[in-house]
C-alpha cells in the first residue's frame, strides 16, 4: 500500500501543466508536441544543420550549423550555445505551423513570446535584449546591465511592457514603449539585501512574481514581501506586515517541483518559513489582508529555499496537482521521507527510510575573538559521554549552522574532500562547525578571529580535550586552514583539501578552462574587492605562503592535478616551501579528479585523513606514509 501511494504521489510530477512544445528531431525530420502526452506532429521536413537553442511556446529558436557536422542526438534543446569561429545565420521556427522566421546571424536566447513580438537575449561583448516584432521584423534594444539583470531576475511584466530592476539600493521601473525610468519603491523602508552571503554580494532578495495582469509586482525585503505598484501611482505595501522581521523568519513564495517558476502570484499564497535563529522550517498562509497563518514549522527540513548554506540536493520544493502536496522531510536524526498533504498542516508518511547512522546535531552559539556573536552547529556521537575528553574537528567553510536539520549520509567523503561528520562521530570524535563572517578585503583576519574564537569556547567545555582539537576543509574551507595553521599554534592537526596559499599569483592565474581568476578576488568568494595593485599588503597578508615559516602544526595537504578551480602549481609551492622550512606537511597528489576526488581515490584520500586524525588526536600509532 505505502508503494502504491509513493508511485501516486511522484506521478504527479509527470502531469504538470507545460507551456512550451517539446520540439524533436527524428531523421532530419522536426517533430513537435505540445505536451509530454500530447501526439507529435510533423513540423518540417529535410531539417539538416540546425541546432535548436531554446524554446518558449510554440516557437523554437535555432541555429544553422556546419554540413559536416553530424545531427544532435535527443534531447535536442541546448542550455550553451556551442562555440564556433563565424556567426552563424539563426531563425525562429513556429512549432504549430512550419513558419520560420530568419533572425540574422546573431546567437541568442529565445526568452518569451508576446503574441507577434519575440524577446531575445544577446550575449556578445554584453549582454542586450532585444525585442523583435515579428510581422514587421521592427527591433528595439536595451543594453543597460541593471535593467538586463531585473529582466532576467522576474522583473519583466507579463506583458513584456515593463521592466522592474535594482539599482542603487532601490527598485526601478523601466517603460519600455515610453522609454522612461521612475523609482517605485520609496515606500519601503525595510532593509531589501538578501541576508545569505552579504558579506559577499550587496544584492537584494529579489522579486517574487507579477500578479496577472502585470499592474503589481511583488518584492522582497530582507524578511517579507511587498506589493508594489510598478508604475508609482499607489503606495506600496507590506502584505505580510512585518512578521518575518520580527520574528527572524524568511518569507518566501514556495515554488512547486512540477510548476512554472513566473507563475502569476495569486492569493491565498503558500509562503517558505526559516527562521534563521532556531533553523526550523515549514509553511504559512498568505490571505491578502491578514496577518501570515501558521501551517507547519518545525526543526526539520523540507525545503529551505534559495538557502547556498545547506548540502546539495538536501532541499525538495513540493509537489503539487490541485489539492494533493507531496513534500519530503529530514532532520539531523531522521532520514528523509516523503510525505502526502493537502493542507501543510496534517501529513500521511509515504516512504519509510531509516536512517544509517545516529548521532546528534545541537545548535550552539560561541564569541569570536573580535567580541561577535557567532552560531554554530556540535555534533556528538549517538553514545556521547560528558565525563570524557573527546577530540574535536573543527570544520569549515562559511555559515553551516542552517545545516542544523540536514541529514547526513554516512560516506567515505562529502563533496569529494570534505571530512563525512556521521563517519567521524561513530568513530569518537566531536565535529564543531562555525559559522563565519568575513570583513571584505581582509577575509582571513575575519576567519582567524571566529575560528580561534571558537577553539576558545570548546576549550572551556569539560568534555572537550583542550590539546586535542584540529581543523578540516575544503576549497575556501582550505584556503582558510592553511592560513590559520601559519598564524596560529593552538591546532593539533590539520586537513586541508584543494586550496591555495598565494592569493597574488592565484590573481594573476587561469581557472575553470581559461577563465580569469580575477573576478573571484575583486568580486567574488575571496572578497578582496580591490586589485593586488590597489592594496598590496592585504594580498600579502592574506596569503599562508608569506608566513610559511611560522608554521608548526602538523599539516596533511590533498589536492589533484587537474584541479580547474584551484591550481595544484599553487598549493605545490606551499608544499615546497613547508619542506625546505622542515615543516611537519605531507601532500596527497591524486591525477584523476578535478576540485574533488571520486571512487578509488576518494577512498584512499579518507582512509589517510582518518589514520592522520587518529595520529594526532587519538594517539594512533602511525604507520607507513605517515611514519616516513
Amino acid at each position: 500500500m505505502n508503494s502504491l501511494l509513493l508511485l501516486l504521489g511522484l506521478s504527479l510530477q509527470g502531469t504538470a501543466p507545460d507551456t512550451t512544445w517539446l520540439p524533436t528531431l527524428r531523421h532530419d525530420t522536426l517533430l513537435a508536441r505540445a505536451t509530454p502526452t500530447d501526439k507529435e506532429i510533423i513540423v518540417a521536413t529535410n531539417w539538416q544543420n540546425k541546432r535548436i537553442i531554446s524554446a518558449v511556446k510554440h516557437y523554437a529558436y535555432y541555429m544553422e550549423t556546419s554540413p559536416q557536422k553530424s545531427a544532435t542526438p535527443n534531447p535536442i534543446i541546448w542550455t550553451e550555445q556551442p562555440a564556433t569561429s563565424t556567426r552563424p545565420k539563426t531563425a525562429l521556427i513556429d512549432l504549430k505551423t512550419g513558419r520560420t522566421i530568419p533572425m540574422g546571424d546573431t546567437r541568442s536566447l529565445l526568452i518569451r513570446t508576446y503574441g507577434d513580438t519575440v524577446l531575445m537575449l544577446t550575449q556578445t561583448d554584453k549582454r542586450v535584449l532585444e525585442f523583435t516584432q515579428l510581422s514587421t521584423g521592427d527591433k528595439y534594444q536595451i543594453a543597460d546591465d541593471k535593467v538586463v539583470t531585473g529582466a532576467m531576475s522576474n522583473g519583466l511584466s507579463p506583458n513584456g511592457q515593463l521592466i522592474v530592476y535594482y539599482d542603487n539600493a532601490a527598485y526601478h521601473c523601466y517603460h519600455i514603449s515610453l522609454k522612461q525610468t521612475k523609482p517605485i519603491s520609496p515606500d519601503i523602508k525595510t532593509d531589501l539585501h538578501y541576508l545569505y552571503r552579504n558579506d559577499l554580494f550587496a544584492s537584494p532578495r529579489g522579486i517574487a512574481g507579477w500578479n496577472k495582469a502585470g499592474t503589481k509586482v511583488y518584492i522582497y525585503d530582507a524578511f517579507d514581501l511587498w506589493e508594489v505598484d510598478p508604475l508609482g501611482t499607489t503606495p506600496a505595501q507590506n502584505l505580510t506586515r512585518g512578521f518575518g522581521a520580527r520574528h527572524h523568519i524568511l518569507l518566501t513564495v514556495q515554488e512547486f517541483n512540477n510548476q512554472p517558476k513566473n507563475k502569476p502570484i495569486e492569493f491565498p499564497l503558500i509562503l517558505n518559513a526559516f527562521n534563521i535563529d532556531t533553523k526550523e522550517n515549514g509553511w504559512y498562509k498568505l490571505t491578502r489582508g491578514k496577518a501570515p497563518e501558521l501551517l507547519t514549522m518545525g526543526n526539520y527540513q523540507y525545503d529551505i529555499m534559495n538557502n547556498p548554506y545547506v548540502p546539495d540536493q538536501s532541499n525538495f520544493p513540493p509537489i503539487k496537482r490541485n489539492d494533493s502536496i507531496i513534500v519530503r522531510r529530514q532532520s539531523a536524526t531522521e532520514a528523509p521521507n516523503l510525505f502526502y498533504t493537502k493542507d501543510f498542516k496534517h501529513f500521511t508518511q509515504l516512504t519509510f527510510n531509516q536512517p544509517d547512522h545516529k548521532y546528534t546535531a545541537q545548535l550552539t552559539t560561541y564569541n569570536t575573538l573580535d567580541s561577535q556573536q557567532r552560531q554554530a552547529i556540535l555534533y556528538k556521537p549517538a553514545n556521547f559521554d560528558s565525563t570524557k575528553k573527546y577530540p574535536v574537528i573543527v570544520h569549515l567553510y562559511e555559515r553551516k549552522s542552517d545545516a542544523l536539520n540536514s541529514y547526513l549520509k554516512t560516506e567515505p567523503l562529502t563533496s569529494g574532500c570534505n571530512i563525512n561528520i556521521p563517519t567521524y562521530t561513530q568513530n569518537g570524535y566531536l565535529v564543531f562547525t562555525p559559522d563565519i563572517y568575513y570583513t571584505p578585503g581582509d577575509p582571513m583576519q575575519s576567519a582567524y578571529d571566529a575560528v580561534l574564537g571558537a577553539a576558545e569556547y570548546l576549550e572551556k567545555l569539560h568534555f572537550v580535550d583542550p590539546k586535542r582539537i584540529g581543523l578540516q576543509g575544503c576549497s575556501w574551507g582550505a584556503i582558510q586552514i592553511n592560513y590559520l595553521v601559519t598564524h596560529s599554534n593552538k591546532f593539533a592537526a590539520a586537513v586541508s583539501a584543494s586550496g591555495i596559499a598565494d592569493w597574488m599569483t592565484a590573481y594573476n592565474s587561469l581557472v575553470n578552462n581559461g577563465r580569469p581568476n580575477a573576478e573571484n578576488f575583486e568580486n567574488g568568494q575571496f572578497r578582496m574587492k580591490a586589485t593586488p595593485w590597489d592594496i598590496p599588503e592585504q594580498y600579502l597578508k592574506n596569503s599562508p605562503i608569506y608566513a610559511a615559516d611560522k608554521m608548526n602544526t602538523p599539516l596533511l595537504l590533498m589536492h589533484t592535478t587537474n584541479d580547474g578551480a584551484c591550481p595544484f602549481s599553487n598549493i605545490l609551492s606551499f608544499f615546497l616551501a613547508l619542506r625546505r622550512l622542515h615543516k611537519p606537511a605531507w601532500l596527497l597528489q591524486y591525477s584523476d579528479g578535478n576540485h574533488g576526488v571520486t571512487g578509488a581515490s576518494a577512498m584512499d584520500f579518507s582512509e589517510r585523513m582518518q589514520a592522520f586524525f587518529d595520529h594526532y588526536l587519538k594517539n594512533a600509532t602511525a604507520t607507513g606514509w605517515l611514519s616516513d
